[in-house]
């Protein structure tokens, strides 16, 4: 009886060898990197997208004004740093200007989350319109870049004569204003509307007011 046990003995052991040899085998296929218990897992390496460029804003309060020729305002310029790493900082500048309007910032470099001075002022001859200025920022030392606007409107100056009558009589030397401007009068005259009497006429034209 002993020849007839042992066969199927060798091959019920063979099985069970083989089986534990391909669970063993998935086991160390599906394992990860082992770490000693209570240890912490590594922290990941900074990858490059992670890593935040330098960054500014500029912003001008308030954004616009309205001035007649000969005045002035002012409006605050207000900085910020995102992202900065070791740049602090902030050049500005000013420009758009037009002819016969002035404007600056003072201080021209800021450092950090700070404020600057936006001042504006127009000349006794500039042209009345609505004008753009675009307040610049660059972070020194980076191509961070910020900008802000202040739209400026420039009124006509008020004229300081009083206005033709035409009813009126008015002797050499007279001052009117009419249409947008000054007049003055040669001679005597009555109901002659100032602008119509062409150059040899009795009004002379001052200029625009």
């Amino acid at each position: 009886m002993a020849g007839p046990v042992r066969a199927p003995l060798r091959a019920l052991l063979a099985g069970a060898v083989t089986t534990a040899t391909a669970v063993a085998g998935v086991a160390l296929a599906g394992a990860g990197t082992v770490h000693a218990a209570g240890a912490p897992s590594p922290s990941p390496s900074p990858s490059a997208s992670s890593v935040l460029s330098p960054a500014i804003q500029v912003q001008v309060n308030p954004s616009s004004g309205t001035l007649a020729p000969g005045s002035s305002a002012t409006a605050s310029v207000g900085t910020a740093i995102i992202n900065n790493g070791s740049y602090t900082s902030i050049a500005l500048t000013v420009s758009g200007a037009p002819a016969g309007v002035s404007a600056s910032v003072n201080p021209s470099s800021v450092s950090g989350s700070s404020s600057a001075a936006l001042s504006v002022s127009t000349g006794s001859a500039v042209v009345p319109g609505t004008y753009t200025l675009t307040v610049n920022g660059v972070l020194t030392g980076t191509s961070a870049t910020s900008s802000a606007t202040y739209t400026l409107t420039v009124t006509a100056p008020a004229c300081p004569a009083a206005p033709w009558v035409g009813a009126q009589v008015y002797t050499g030397g007279a001052t009117v204003s009419w249409k947008g401007h000054q007049w003055s009068a040669k001679w005597w005259t009555l109901g002659e509307e100032p602008g119509t009497t062409g150059q040899w006429g009795v009004w002379q034209d001052l200029g625009s007011c």
